[in-house]
């Protein structure tokens, strides 16, 4: 199943880590689910993990070729300096031990492997549509077929495990790589100038491997290797970076791998940050709700007579004696309890309205009485006459 008739092209993930050989230990706690960053692991599915190259004690059968190599390389190196009668040399490396065979570096001697697609591509399966399992998801055999290939093609023997993990969000594939190498120690003869060599030293070295030391390849040979699947080669980055400083444009930013641990502890404070922000919100909405439960059932209660605003604290009209009346009364102020700060503010509202209602209706009446009693004495005054 090619996925070709779906108009979305999903490109292959490639992406190598570095791999020091202290860290097998804690590779392999991981693996097998024993520690590390467990989070986005769903230990319901983890018994669907499953080996693809390489035996069950790989890493220690790797920690033991690395120590057997250290000290077959320290055996030559005593070896030819005995030859050669350098005393001194000789007694400073017995002194100092074995070396490390590899050059020190940030990134250690060893590489991770991590290859998968997105995981709509694996979704898109008619099997996992269906949910009939992994086991008869054909883009998951497929792709699983044409990992192990392409990475025995490039590789070789010096890839000592890969494994699938089916118990994560996407289905991916991890691999090591062990780049091991003879290097040919040299010497150039200061009268003929004839380079000539004098030893030889297995070494583990990752660019030995061009798709290693230039991530471009890389990327092509993926890309090419997993197109008869409907997959296709990632953004040409490096390229689009070149393009850009040979025009004098700026050049588009680095992207920068975050590795999965970072990224979900960045999304989950962002998280944590919005609920509290919903929380916020609703303690907010709540309150808003109160206010107003509180201004309408002082707004009925003045309508229907129950409470007189211009009365000290609001007291009832009603008298209290009639049960019927002191239960109404007692339930506008249940309501109104719920949000202090809203009945007090609905009554200054009414009282404040009530008084220049009250004070119109008195300056009219003064002057009506006023009128009135003008006119009074005026007929009074008409009768004297």
């Amino acid at each position: 199943m090619d996925g070709s008739h779906f108009e979305k092209r999903y490109p292959v993930v490639l992406r190598f880590e570095g791999l020091s050989a202290e860290n097998l230990v804690g590779y392999e706690m991981h693996r097998k689910r024993k520690g590390g960053d467990l989070n986005c692991v769903d230990p319901g599915r983890s018994h669907l993990n499953r080996r693809l190259i390489g035996g069950e004690d790989w890493a220690r059968q790797t920690l033991d070729e690395i120590a057997s190599i250290k000290a077959s390389n320290f055996a030559d190196e005593l070896e030819a300096l005995e030859k050669r009668k350098r005393k001194k040399d000789l007694k400073r490396r017995m002194a100092e031990g074995p070396h490390d065979p590899w050059r020190p570096s940030r990134h250690g001697p060893l590489r991770e492997v991590i290859l998968t697609a997105n995981k709509e591509w694996f979704e898109a399966d008619p099997a996992a549509v269906f949910d009939e399992g992994e086991s008869e998801n054909q883009r998951i055999q497929d792709f699983q077929r044409l990992a192990v290939e392409w990475l025995r093609k490039e590789f070789g023997d010096d890839v000592i495990h890969a494994r699938a993990d089916l118990d994560e969000e996407a289905y991916h594939i991890h691999a090591v790589i062990m780049p091991r190498v003879r290097v040919e120690m040299t010497r150039t003869d200061k009268k003929t100038g004839e380079k000539r060599i004098i030893a030889t030293r297995l070494m583990l070295q990752p660019s030995k491997f061009e798709i290693i030391a230039d991530y471009e390849k890389a990327q092509d040979s993926v890309g090419d290797w997993f197109s008869s699947i409907g997959l296709v080669r990632g953004e040409r980055r490096k390229q689009a970076f070149r393009d850009a400083v040979a025009k004098g444009e700026a050049p588009p930013p680095k992207r920068l791998h975050t590795p999965p641990r970072i990224w979900r502890m960045k999304k989950a404070r962002e998280l944590e940050s919005r609920e509290r922000q919903l929380e916020a919100r609703e303690e907010a909405i709540g309150e808003r709700e109160d206010e107003a439960e509180a201004i309408i059932a002082v707004a009925e209660a003045v309508g229907e007579g129950v409470l007189d605003p211009l009365a000290p604290d609001g007291e009832a009209l009603v008298a209290k004696e009639d049960p019927a009346e002191s239960d109404a009364l007692a339930k506008v102020r249940e309501r109104a309890a719920r949000s202090p700060s809203g009945t007090q503010r609905v009554l200054a509202a009414f009282q404040n309205g009530w008084r220049r209602v009250v004070h119109r209706a008195r300056r009219e009446a003064f002057t009506e009485v006023r009128n009135e009693f003008a006119r009074a004495a005026d007929d009074l005054q008409a009768a004297k006459d």
